[in-house]
C-alpha cells in the first residue's frame, strides 16, 4: 500500500538515517573503497553521519531534502547544492577522511563546477520504492533551486535504468564524463519557465508546443478551442482534456465541428470526461462556423491570424520581468474576433492563445525554449 509522502528539508537529528541512505546511493562496494582495507562500513557510517550532521559539508543535513511518510518515517532523502560550492564543501569530506580512515582524497575528481545545481546523492529505502519518491524528491530539488540555473548530475552509464527515471522527470543528457573510475553521463534538467514546473504535463506542452509558430489549420482551431473552453477553468484541465475534446470536436476539424446538430451538443454532453456546459459546447460549434467564414476569406485562419504581426513572431523585452495577461495587441485580436462571431474570445484569452501559437514568444529569458524559438522573433519596444 502507498504511503502519503511529505517532503521537507532534513534535520540534523536525521543525520544517521540520512547517512544510511546516501551510503545506499554510493552503494556499499564505493563505500569500502574510501574506508580502505583497515576499516569497516560502520567506520564509514560514522564519518558519513558526522559530515551530514555538520552546518559546512558536501552532505550536510543543511543541502537534503528528505521524504517522511505520514507516520514520520524516513523514507528517501536528496543531496544537493551549488555547483560553485563543491572545493569548499569537500574539504570536510578531506578532513573526516584522513582523521577517521587515514584516507587522502584530495586528488579525486570534481563530480560538478560553477553553473549547475548539483544533485550529490538521491535514495529511497527498498520498502518504498516504486511509489514516485525519487521523483517528488528530484522535483523539490528543481522546484527550489531550478530558477537561476540547471540541476545537473551524474548517473553511471552501467545505471540505464536510474538515466530512465531522470529523463522522465525532465533531465537531458548533455555530455559523457570519469569520475571514481566509472564512465558517467552528466544530465541537466535545463532552466525553464516556473509554471511549466507545476507538473508533468504542463512540463511537456512547454518543452514542445507552447510558442512554436503554428500553420496548421486544424492545430489553430485545435488551440482556439482549448483557449476558449478554458475561460474560468485551468490550463492545465485543459491540457487534461485535449484528448477528450479531440473526440468531441472531430478531430479539431472546423469544417466538421461546423455542421453539426442538436444531435452532437447531446452527444458531446454525454461524453465521459467532457466540460459539461451546453453554452460552451454551442459556443464551439459557433467559433468553428466562423473559423471556416474566416478561412475562405483569407484563404486560410493561418493567413488571417498571422496578418496582425504580418506573419512575425513577436518579442517582448519588456515582458522578461513581469507576467503580462493581455497587451493592444490582443486587445485588436479579440475585438475583430467577436467581429467576425466568434465567442469566449475576451482579449486576456486571445492573448493566452497568442502566446500558444507561436504569435508572441514570452518565454522567460533564462528559458532553454527562449532561446531556441527567438530566432526570427520580431523585437518590439514598448
Amino acid at each position: 500500500m502507498k504511503s502519503k509522502i511529505k517532503i521537507q528539508l532534513a534535520s540534523k537529528e536525521q543525520a544517521s538515517e540520512i547517512a544510511t541512505l546516501i551510503m545506499l546511493a554510493m552503494n556499499h562496494e564505493c563505500c569500502q573503497n574510501f574506508a580502505g582495507p583497515q576499516h569497516s562500513l560502520e567506520d564509514f557510517h560514522r564519518m558519513m553521519t558526522e559530515l551530514v550532521g555538520m552546518d559546512e559539508s558536501q552532505y550536510s543535513y543543511r543541502h537534503t531534502f528528505v521524504a517522511l511518510t505520514g507516520h514520520n518515517k524516513l523514507a528517501g532523502m536528496c543531496v544537493a547544492y551549488d555547483g560553485k560550492d563543491l572545493r569548499r564543501l569537500r574539504k570536510a569530506f578531506f578532513d573526516a577522511a584522513l582523521r577517521h580512515l587515514g584516507q587522502h582524497f584530495e586528488g579525486m575528481d570534481d563530480e560538478t563546477s560553477a553553473g549547475e545545481y548539483y544533485v550529490d546523492s538521491l535514495a529511497v529505502k527498498e520498502e518504498y520504492r516504486g511509489q514516485g519518491i525519487a521523483r517528488q524528491l528530484l522535483r523539490a530539488v528543481i522546484n527550489a533551486y531550478g530558477d537561476d540555473q540547471p540541476i545537473g548530475l551524474l548517473v553511471d552509464q552501467g545505471n540505464p535504468k536510474a538515466e530512465r527515471l531522470y529523463q522522465r522527470v525532465g533531465f537531458r543528457h548533455v555530455d559523457d564524463a570519469q569520475w571514481g573510475g566509472h564512465a558517467m553521463r552528466h544530465l541537466q534538467y535545463p532552466v525553464k519557465c516556473a509554471w511549466a514546473r507545476a507538473d508533468e504535463l504542463s512540463e511537456k506542452y512547454h518543452d514542445e508546443e507552447w510558442g512554436v509558430p503554428v500553420h496548421d489549420e486544424q492545430r489553430h482551431y485545435m488551440f482556439l478551442l482549448m483557449e476558449s473552453m478554458s475561460c474560468g477553468l485551468s490550463w492545465q484541465m485543459m491540457l487534461q482534456r485535449r484528448e477528450v475534446f479531440r473526440q468531441c470536436f472531430a478531430d479539431f476539424d472546423a469544417a466538421t465541428v461546423a455542421k453539426f446538430t442538436e444531435t452532437d451538443v447531446e452527444r458531446i454532453m454525454a461524453t465521459e470526461g467532457m466540460i459539461r456546459s451546453r453554452r460552451k459546447i454551442e459556443g464551439m460549434i459557433t467559433n468553428a462556423k466562423a473559423f471556416v467564414e474566416v478561412a475562405r476569406e483569407f484563404g486560410s485562419f493561418d493567413k488571417y491570424i498571422w496578418s496582425f504581426t504580418n506573419g512575425h513572431s513577436l518579442l517582448y523585452p519588456s515582458h522578461a520581468d513581469r507576467w503580462v495577461t493581455r497587451n493592444d495587441l490582443s486587445d485588436r485580436v479579440a475585438r475583430d474576433l467577436k467581429r467576425r462571431g466568434f465567442c469566449y474570445v475576451g482579449s486576456t484569452i486571445i492573448y493566452s492563445h497568442l502566446q500558444a501559437i507561436g504569435i508572441i514568444n514570452d518565454h522567460r529569458p533564462g528559458c532553454f525554449r527562449y532561446a531556441e524559438i527567438r530566432e526570427g522573433c520580431t523585437v518590439v519596444k514598448e
